[in-house]
């Protein structure tokens, strides 16, 4: 799915924030090493990552989502990257990383590309590098919904009328994905209210979880 249109119109659209699960935990990132923002949206993560003193690979398959970034990243002379790319397509040219950021990007993946990303996920981190990732679960209001109007493509996972997918984990799921990896932090539950653009606030059924490889 490309948001250049959403991006185009509305700044922050998915906050302008930073992840709190990022905010309370970047200090245990190596800062020898590079951080990895794939999915990287308008910036919300890559530049406050950066601002720390990180060197940011930022991966984001909307241009103007990368256009946004990069003249963030500029104009506080941070040490950013940007890649206009799919992960799939994405070819690191600092690997390995400290940390890789998967903040919002499982659930818009069907299970083929989600298998692939913890593999590649795996390969571009070094030993005792971090995952943070964010993703939604079955207990999320919109599942019944996308249960009842999308066509189904795999085990709780969907396909919009537009060919995205909408994919969501089972309770507990994430840690068996991950199962190659030392649980450092792992959280379930109903996130904070927010809103996209002008849409009405709202909650997702939430998994957070932060792995050691």
């Amino acid at each position: 799915m490309s948001y250049d249109e959403t991006y185009r119109k509305t700044s922050g659209y998915f906050g302008v924030e930073p992840a709190e699960l990022l905010t309370g935990n970047y200090h245990l990132f190596d800062k020898t090493k590079p951080v990895l923002d794939l999915g990287a949206g308008q910036g919300r993560n890559t530049i406050f990552i950066a601002r720390q003193g990180f060197a940011v690979d930022a991966v984001e398959p909307s241009q103007v989502g990368i256009d946004i970034i990069a003249e963030a990243a500029a104009k506080e002379k941070l040490r950013v990257n940007t890649y206009c790319s799919r992960f799939e397509d994405f070819v690191p040219e600092h690997n390995p990383y400290g940390a890789v950021m998967l903040f919002g990007l499982i659930q818009l993946l069907g299970w083929d590309s989600i298998v692939l990303l913890i593999e590649k996920v795996k390969s571009w981190t070094i030993p005792g590098g971090l995952i943070l990732l964010s993703a939604f679960t079955t207990d999320d209001p919109r599942y019944e919904p996308i249960v009842a109007e999308m066509e189904p493509v795999g085990r709780h996972s969907f396909r919009t009328p537009g060919g995205e997918f909408r994919t969501f984990l089972e309770p507990g799921e994430v840690l068996t994905l991950f199962e190659d990896f030392q649980v450092v932090y792992h959280w379930e539950g109903m996130g904070p209210e927010h809103r996209h653009g002008r849409k009405a606030p709202h909650r997702h059924a939430t998994v957070n979880a932060i792995f050691k490889r």
